[in-house]
């Protein structure tokens, strides 16, 4: 019998979330179904209807409630717990950010609270610890590790705009390591010049959190980069090991932890992959990275541990010049993408010689970044993206320019 059956025989006597609203319900069964459990264990209400429910139902081993819409959420979670007993697990969850009540939640008998939105790795490992006693590693922050099928797909683009945007519209500590160590160009993207501390650490015996926090270049005050100097004749890692240590220590340092792994998939980077909380797959619509998609869906699995798959079609640099269509892609490799990056105009590559990269005249670009950052910590994109025609983007940058498209025009530029 597969995990997945085993899980859904048991869930019975198991779990059960009870969310404030649909919205939510919907969110929790998609990340169950990932799981590999049945998204009908999924129900609408607060702590209210759940006492309702385990009064006629039997009694779960494991129960999350939201307390959103609790006006006194001590004493309605208190009345909870006695009616269930000593062998049902409660997790509360909710939009405070306190620790005041997360303590207070905890001393009266609560399991966890996780804050919203509850990224899958997060209901994941809280299903674990519960089902089997697994301790949580002592680690605060998440990786994210982001690979492309074949080069030029703009994997390193992508690896960019998610720390950016972590960093600057979500104000996370993040750090974005560039793991090509022949020929990386984060640092040429960000203006940073130099070392960055990636070649002594997966060198050293030993990280030292203080040193590695020296030798890492700062970008911003809340963006840092783990990277080096291109070297076409740096030796290739023969043990996954430093890579993996690298990773775990960033993670104490840092919210979120991005890898830009190279499509060559050097060693090491199938490791970080397997053990990265997201998995972001850039591609486009060719045979080739169709086929290469498939090949690397095989290789990392599923997402029943609670490792969330994210398939991007980067459209930047190849607007409407697919070899196949979306649905054929779809077809061939067994899932859907998740996301389609617009396209963003030919600027994009060419800004770099005025100096570092810029995504703020991309708007629309960048607004699909910060929805795939979002995505990927959990929470749904909330702004939608227009299509926009190539013509419309080239007067935009025109008209940001303070340049007259008609002079343009006569001129013979546009």
């Amino acid at each position: 019998m597969s995990d997945s059956n085993q899980k859904q025989n048991n869930e019975s006597q198991f779990l059960a979330i009870f969310a404030a609203d649909s919205a939510q319900v919907k969110q929790f069964g998609d990340s169950l179904s990932r799981l590999g459990y049945s998204s009908d264990r999924v129900f609408l209400g607060g702590v209210e209807t759940a006492e309702s429910w385990v009064k006629e139902h039997a009694i779960p081993s494991l129960l999350f409630v939201d307390i959103d819409n609790e006006v006194a959420p001590l004493v309605s979670i208190s009345a909870l717990l006695e009616l269930c007993g000593p062998t049902c697990k409660i997790v509360a969850f909710g939009s405070e950010q306190s620790i005041d009540l997360y303590r207070a939640l905890l001393s009266n008998g609560v399991f966890d609270y996780l804050l919203k939105p509850i990224p899958l790795d997060m209901i994941s490992a809280v299903i674990q610890r519960a089902e089997k006693g697994k301790v949580d590693d002592a680690t605060t922050g998440r990786t994210i590790a982001v690979t492309g099928t074949s080069g030029g797909v703009g994997a390193s683009l992508v690896s960019l705009g998610l720390a950016q945007s972590l960093s600057t519209k979500r104000h996370m500590m993040t750090a974005l390591v560039d793991f090509d160590r022949k020929n990386g160009s984060l640092g040429l993207m960000l203006g940073y010049n130099g070392d960055a501390g990636l070649g002594s650490a997966l060198s050293a015996e030993n990280i030292d959190a203080r040193l590695l926090g020296r030798s890492i270049g700062k970008v911003d005050t809340r963006l840092s980069l783990v990277a080096q100097v291109p070297d076409f004749h740096a030796e290739e890692l023969t043990d996954s090991y430093p890579a993996l240590v690298l990773g775990s220590s960033l993670c104490r340092m840092f919210n979120q932890v991005i890898w830009d792994l190279p499509s060559a998939k050097p060693f090491g980077s199938m490791d970080v992959l397997a053990h990265a909380q997201t998995r972001i797959i850039v591609t486009d619509f060719t045979v080739t990275d169709a086929r290469n998609t498939l090949r690397l869906l095989n290789e990392i699995g599923d997402e029943s541990s609670g490792q969330r798959i994210l398939l991007v079609r980067n459209s930047s640099r190849h607007m409407d010049k697919e070899v196949i269509s979306q649905k054929e892609f779809e077809e061939f490799i067994g899932r859907k993408i998740d996301m389609v990056l617009p396209y963003a105009g030919s600027g994009l590559g060419s800004s770099l010689l005025q100096g570092k990269l810029s995504l703020e005249a991309f708007p629309d670009f960048a607004l699909g970044l910060l929805n795939l950052a979002d995505l990927a910590c959990g929470k749904v994109p909330q702004q939608s993206i227009k299509k926009t025609s190539a013509i419309t983007t080239v007067l935009r940058r025109l008209f940001k320019t303070n340049k007259s498209p008609e002079m343009m025009l006569k001129g013979g530029r546009l």
